[in-house]
């Protein structure tokens, strides 16, 4: 039952940044996606993309991660997101530094509602 509700903030995230960000920064097309099966699409491509190839790549990369002081992993997070763009037909972004504030939009308000709405608890 958590990971439906986990899911389904996830769309309600992605729903939500589609219609916000293109309204604050000129840099996202718009719409982000182009229909609510879309935004089930792209949570279930970025989650499915987060569980199994995020963390392969952040093995291969800890090297440069260190270098960085962790950085670099803000570079993997918007990779995933430009990997989700090319996935999908439906959800566009208009290039890494759009990426870069999709993916740390998305991952902040979904982990802030996350933390009040699921309870750990049970």
């Amino acid at each position: 039952m958590k990971f439906i509700i986990r899911f389904l903030i996830k769309i309600a995230t992605v729903i939500g940044l589609s219609y916000l960000l293109p309204a604050v920064w000129s840099g996202f097309s718009n719409p982000i996606v182009n229909s609510p099966l879309d935004a089930v699409k792209v949570a279930l491509v970025l989650t499915l993309l987060n569980t199994f190839i995020k963390p392969i790549i952040k093995i291969f990369a800890l090297p440069i991660t260190c270098i960085t002081l962790g950085l670099f992993s803000l570079v993997i997070s918007a990779a995933m997101v430009v990997l989700t763009d090319n996935m999908l037909d439906g959800f566009q972004v208009g290039g890494w530094l759009a990426a870069l504030i999709f993916s740390l939009s998305f991952s902040f308000i979904s982990a802030t509602v996350e933390k009040f709405i699921v309870d750990e608890d049970k």
